[in-house]
């Protein structure tokens, strides 16, 4: 019983350190797939903008805008909190804030022209 219990904790100690590894891993890789979901946010806002300056239809472009502030509300979700060492928070709170301004600028254009 003794035996079986270093056994035990001789591969829980080995395992640990492979675990944080990966869960390292896996929260770097989460912080580039943010920035890239927001960079590509960016475009999508970019091609609403083409899209109104080229008189499409103003209600699809509304439910485009409501459909990309929710998926920023997700991503100011998944990130959180800054967390001591994590480089990527700077890059993607400024991702998110350039992408607010985008829509509400999109959008002060669109109640513009209803007016």
């Amino acid at each position: 019983m003794v035996f079986l219990t270093a056994i035990l904790r001789t591969s829980l100690l080995l395992i640990s350190p492979l675990s944080l590894g990966i869960i390292a891993d896996d929260n770097a890789q989460n912080s580039i797939n943010i920035v890239d979901e927001l960079e590509s946010i960016n475009y999508e806002i970019l091609d609403l903008e083409v899209s109104y300056d080229l008189g499409e239809n103003l209600y699809d472009i509304n439910l485009e805008v409501d459909n990309l502030k929710n998926e920023l509300l997700f991503r100011e979700y998944q990130i959180g909190t800054p967390q001591g060492g994590d480089s990527d928070w700077n890059e993607s709170e400024q991702l998110i804030l350039d992408a607010k301004i985008k829509l509400l600028a999109l959008q002060e254009k669109i109640k513009l022209e209803g007016d």
